[in-house]
């Protein structure tokens, strides 16, 4: 048996790569531990040195625990050396095991047994169980027997559960009553209960209390509510008042009780809206089709292979009330096994379900929504939440919007955001009074919440345009004059972006400007000075084209937008005289000779066929996670565009790693908005917070980002802060277009390699013009548009700031020491 176990630790990859770290501190400490085993004979310790060297950390973390049970000795060290090579715990079952193992009676014996079962727990499963270990008069056994519970629930449902474990007078026994109806909470229900939980001075009561409440919760309502007990003044009376007297009611009853509320109440409310809106967003952009639960569209051919069984169960998982509405043409269809009309019935009853959610909002949570206007698709704009919303006014304030505004947002707080997104949306028109004062109070409250902070002023500057247009010429001048005055009496900051908004509009569009806003706007740069906006047009071409290449990554879903993206834009290079070739960068496993003689096969046929061989490609890469690439030489620049379809959030951190460390320029998001977050700021949030990638990997060279899909200022604001300023985007605050971004990509490098490194992001724009033509492309903002310009402001102000502080300590202390 010792010989056997010693095969097996040598044939251990983590002991060939441990072989090289023979004076690693963890295996030294594992060592020392296990040489405290009682009655080791010297064979045992040095055969036990050696199959220590072939425990991961992990596994060694484990053993040294083992060793300081009772009952250890050299037979049992073996069971668990054996146990450990076998399972390979992850980081995480390794705490939950380190901190299962401190339970009183816990032996040998007993932790060589737990190691498979603590082996089930997730990552999620296994924080809540250290929570529960964490309460008074829990058992070694008893423990164990909860793991099979907690693995069978979902990652939500155990964030609740370790939240309520950590309630300061729970117990065992009350711990045990509330974990059977925290398992029966589904989907949003958990992160309401979750955030219910861990709000400031909650008790078990009002907890226990809180659970039936929680659990009824329709999935709207629970996210909301998730939002609201997030914010920091909450404490454990106000969060009870809110879900008893709000959240636990009916949307009718929901619409009443907000205008009952206090002005400070509204706010919290709102804000809790504003900040959960992307999830409800998501909902209703994706009942746009018939989708998959991670948003993927199901393509017909797809619906017509699945079984009746499988569309069935797609079809109850939409509300009870569109069920029962459709299930009178769905049902027959289903018994008289008539795929075609269930196919149909499925699909008219997913288009009843995104007006049903519209209809159960409430009017203040759809102004919330319409507030992020550029995050919703138009079809979910205009034609979804506008009509319901419009409706509603009607009803209750005789058309009136401005007493809708100032009984909704008494402080203003998304008034801007909703006027402009209506504009932009084309829907303005729709809300706005005739009434000339009306207008003027409305410009009034839009200037009040377009100005309050540095955030709103990007977001009003990126519609501004549409506003303007949509204005007559008298609320135009009135909305020019009040931000006049902004600027004469804001704060330093807050004037020169005003300022600048201003000056840009009268440099670039002066047709939109009447005689007397030019005069106005004249009159206020001279007071306050103007700013040389070409200073801001600056490119990194001359540093971009040093090495002699610009290289891109572009990343597509594998969801049927992605592959239409992935197909045109692989025909409009291939056309334009690009090579295809494997890409070894951007490949992050490497390929069997066998199956690079297959992709070079499917290659060469590509070269010769824009169609067949581009599907096969991509259906391939979707299966095989490699990389292809784009190649052309043009002026002695060597042009690569390098492609990947999305796997999972790990490759995505290896990909980002590379383009980051590569030096190579562009990076490219193809495919729905939605899918940002995957592609980007998780996989980048994570490289950070591992600190795999540093800022000085972000800042090494100014980069450039290309998001295609539909898009949203906040989400080029957010990635222009997590790029730390060195970035420049091509985004649209609209819908995102294939015809837009395909040849922009193209274009682009090509117009760097064409031309010298001097040029400015206005002369980009200007080459690159024939793309947008034909009224496409009007909400792309490219680099050097007014977004760009205020956010490389206020990129300067950071910076001179803490220059202007860094300089005021310096002289501090001189004058400090020359006092001494």
């Amino acid at each position: 048996m010792p010989i056997a176990l010693l095969l097996l630790a040598l044939s251990c990859p983590d002991l060939r790569a441990g072989r090289t770290k023979s004076d690693d501190v963890s295996w030294r400490r594992t060592v020392e531990l296990y040489q405290m085993v009682p009655c080791l004979t010297e064979d045992q310790l040095d055969f036990g040195r050696e199959v220590i060297r072939g425990l991961s950390y992990n596994s060694q973390r484990a053993f040294r625990r083992v060793c300081l049970l009772p009952g250890i000795d050299f037979e049992r060290s073996r069971r668990a050396w054996a146990e450990l090579l076998r399972l390979r715990l992850s980081y995480e079952q390794t705490l939950s095991f380190e901190r299962w193992t401190l339970l009183r009676g816990v032996d040998a014996d007993l932790a060589i047994q737990a190691l498979e079962k603590i082996k089930t727990l997730s990552y999620e499963a296994g924080r809540a169980f250290r929570a529960y270990l964490q309460l008074p008069g829990i058992t070694p056994r008893h423990a164990l027997q909860t793991i099979s519970l907690l693995t069978s629930m979902d990652d939500a449902n155990n964030r609740a559960v370790r939240a309520f474990f950590t309630i300061q007078d729970i117990d065992a026994d009350l711990a045990l009553d509330g974990l059977m109806v925290l398992a029966l909470l589904k989907d949003k229900q958990g992160w309401a209960c979750e955030s219910f939980a861990s709000i400031r001075n909650m008790n078990t009561e009002t907890m226990l209390d809180a659970l039936p409440l929680l659990r009824q919760l329709r999935q709207d309502d629970a996210w909301n509510a998730h939002k609201l007990f997030l914010q920091p003044d909450m404490d454990r009376i106000s969060g009870w008042n809110w879900l008893v007297r709000y959240f636990a009611n009916p949307p009718e009853i929901q619409e009443i009780q907000y205008y009952k509320l206090s002005r400070e109440d509204k706010r919290a409310l709102l804000q809790a809206f504003y900040d959960g809106g992307e999830e409800i967003i998501w909902k209703i952009n994706n009942l746009h089709s018939i989708t998959d639960r991670f948003g993927f569209e199901i393509s017909s051919a797809r619906l017509w292979r699945w079984s009746d069984r499988a569309l069935r169960k797609q079809f109850e998982q939409l509300s009870r009330e569109v069920v029962y509405e459709y299930g009178r043409e769905f049902y027959p269809a289903f018994n008289a096994d008539k795929k075609g009309a269930m196919i149909t019935a499925l699909r008219r009853a997913t288009a009843a379900e995104r007006r049903a959610t519209a209809r159960n909002l409430t009017s203040p949570d759809i102004y919330a929504l319409l507030a992020q206007g550029s995050e919703l698709y138009d079809s979910s704009f205009r034609d979804i939440l506008v009509p319901v919303l419009k409706k509603r006014i009607r009803a209750k304030y005789d058309d009136n919007l401005l007493a809708f505004l100032q009984d909704t947002d008494p402080d203003n707080m998304l008034v801007s955001s909703f006027i402009v997104s209506l504009a932009q949306k084309g829907k303005l028109t729709t809300f706005f009074p005739e009434n000339e004062p009306e207008q003027e109070q409305i410009l009034d409250l839009v200037a009040r919440s377009a100005f309050k902070d540095e955030d709103s002023i990007i977001i009003f500057s990126a519609t501004f345009m549409h506003l303007l247009e949509v204005l007559k010429p008298p609320a135009r001048s009135y909305l020019i004059g009040r931000m006049v005055e902004e600027a004469d009496r804001g704060s330093a900051v807050f004037s020169r972006l005003i300022s600048v908004i201003l000056q840009y509009y009268l440099q670039e569009y002066p047709d939109l400007l009447g005689p007397e806003d030019k005069s106005r706007i004249i009159r206020m740069t001279v007071r306050l000075g103007a700013v040389d906006l070409g200073r801001y047009l600056a490119t990194p071409f001359a540093e971009w084209k040093a090495d002699g290449r610009l290289a891109s990554i572009s990343v597509f879903h594998p969801d049927d937008d992605g592959r239409r993206s992935f197909l045109s834009n692989g025909r409009i290079l291939l056309k334009n005289g690009y090579q295809l070739a494997l890409s070894d960068q951007y490949t992050l496993t490497p390929l069997s000779s066998d199956r690079r003689q297959k992709i070079q096969s499917l290659i060469k046929m590509a070269g010769r066929d824009y169609t067949t061989p581009l599907r096969r490609l991509y259906q391939a890469m979707r299966r095989t996670h490699f990389a292809l690439e784009f190649r052309k030489n043009i002026n002695g620049i060597e042009i690569r565009h390098a492609v990947y379809i999305y796997k999972n959030q790990k490759d995505q951190e290896k990909l980002l790693t590379r383009f980051l460390r590569s030096g190579d320029e562009m990076f490219a998001q193809r495919g729905h908005s939605y899918w940002r977050s995957e592609q980007i700021t998780d996989p980048l949030t994570e490289l950070l917070r591992e600190r795999i990638i540093t800022s000085g990997d972000l800042t090494a060279k100014q980069r450039f980002l290309s998001l295609g899909s539909c898009g949203g200022v906040k989400a080029y604001t957010k990635l222009t802060r997590m790029f730390l300023g060195h970035v420049d985007l091509l985004a649209t605050i609209g819908t995102g277009m294939a015809v837009i971004n395909d040849p922009y990509n193209k274009n682009f490098f090509e117009v760097i390699a064409r031309n010298p490194s001097e040029i400015t992001w206005k002369d980009v724009a200007v080459q690159s013009a024939h793309i947008f033509g034909r009224g496409l492309g009007r909400d792309y903002l490219q680099p050097g548009s007014l977004p760009a310009i205020l956010h490389k402001l206020l990129e300067e102000e950071k910076k001179d700031g803490l220059t202007r502080a860094s300089g005021g300590i310096a002289a501090e202390m001189v004058e400090e020491e020359a006092s001494l």
